[in-house]
């Protein structure tokens, strides 16, 4: 196997996980000549799924725990880490390359500044609300930023909505996207559905004047807690007694994909297919990588608030976007759709900002470049 200057890297037992890397090479960033797709392989995670779309034109190779440890980079090379997985220790052992982690996403979880990350030689930030994590957490100082081992690279990992049209001006339909439960007990479950998303999800349809719903789960929903698919599919029962639900299940698991299915058979408010028709004017969701995802496609979305803590340095804004519960929905709720630019503008920049230029170019291969001018001492 010949050596390449670079490589992507996933240990995760969950199939989904290489989804969310496969955005970032349609996008560009990475090249399945120069950046393959390493998968660890996992009990469950490969059985055909490379075959799918999503993963067309991406050099995905599946490789045992061994390979892993000594990947066909070039000494001096680069690789790219879009999970901070626990198995990325035996990975991240090989001094021989660098390697950098990029995660795939941004959002305001706890877990997204992680102390492991100090494993890695160099960590990739959206902006400066995740430098202000990292900072606020003692997990990095100022000088990490100057030497750019914290290098902010906007919006570079943060996906699009793919398979729903953008609609902000002429759109009908809600988007209502929960997250799931999360590792590590109570404290880094972030999902409304425990505060009756589906019922908030309902009357912020009726406020924003939004004629559809669309419901988004999260690909790992209930694989820690099946009492939270319980909950969910009971609340999309609820929710379709006053509206037409469609629940787009194109990243669903497979325990969410037959509960929704089994539910829409008995009730015809719930559809299956049909999202992909609708355009989407405004989304609400929780602390998770879809605000990012909705600053990055220019979508108005409204934070659901659990399990958060609000820092001082994002107050401003869920002050003005967000609720924890029915009463806060409908107080701020009315005056964000009002004029959501005018707090959806200071949110991106907060979110999103650069260490160089390059990273704000619309070519993708631009910012790999330059990103592996920073990290690679062979490129």
């Amino acid at each position: 196997m010949s050596e390449i200057s670079g490589a992507v890297y996933i240990d995760s037992p969950i199939r989904a996980a290489a989804k969310q890397m496969a955005p970032f090479y349609h996008q560009g960033v990475f090249h399945t000549d120069s950046t393959p797709l390493f998968m660890r392989k996992r009990t469950g995670n490969g059985f055909g799924l490379f075959q799918q779309k999503p993963f067309r034109g991406i050099d995905i190779r599946m490789v045992g725990g061994l390979t892993a440890r000594k990947l066909p980079v070039k000494k001096g090379g680069a690789v790219f880490y879009g999970f901070n997985s626990q198995g990325n220790l035996h990975t991240v052992a090989n001094r021989s390359y660098r390697h950098v982690l990029v995660m795939h996403g941004e959002s305001n979880k706890r877990a997204s500044a992680r102390p492991a990350a100090r494993l890695y030689d160099h960590v990739c930030l959206a902006g400066d609300l995740a430098l202000d994590r990292y900072l606020r957490a003692g997990i990095f100082r100022d000088s990490d930023v100057d030497t750019d081992r914290l290098i902010r690279v906007g919006d570079t990992f943060v996906q699009r909505l793919e398979g729903l049209r953008v609609d902000p001006q002429n759109g009908d339909t809600l988007l209502y996207a929960p997250t799931w439960e999360g590792y590590g007990g109570e404290i880094n479950n972030y999902s409304s559905i425990d505060i009756d998303g589906l019922k908030l999800a309902g009357r912020a349809a009726l406020i924003s004047g939004c004629d559809r719903i669309v419901v988004r789960p999260h690909p790992y929903l209930g694989l820690l807690k099946p009492r939270l698919l319980s909950r969910f599919i009971n609340g999309l029962r609820e929710l379709a007694r006053s509206w037409t639900v469609y629940v787009d299940l194109r990243d669903a698991n497979i325990p969410t994909y037959f509960a929704v299915r089994a539910a829409a058979l008995s009730n015809p408010g719930i559809r299956t297919a049909g999202a992909e028709a609708t355009a989407v004017a405004f989304c609400l969701s929780d602390i998770s990588a879809m605000e990012a995802i909705c600053l990055k496609e220019g979508l108005p979305n409204f934070t659901l608030l659990r399990n958060f803590r609000v820092t001082k340095t994002i107050k401003p804004i869920y002050d003005l976007k967000s609720a924890a519960d029915m009463g806060e929905l409908v107080e701020k709720l009315p005056a964000y759709l009002a004029d959501p630019e005018a707090v959806d503008a200071p949110h991106r920049a907060a979110t999103f900002s650069v260490s160089h230029p390059d990273f704000q170019s619309s070519d993708g291969a631009a910012r790999f470049r330059r990103l592996m001018s920073m990290v690679s001492t062979t490129f």
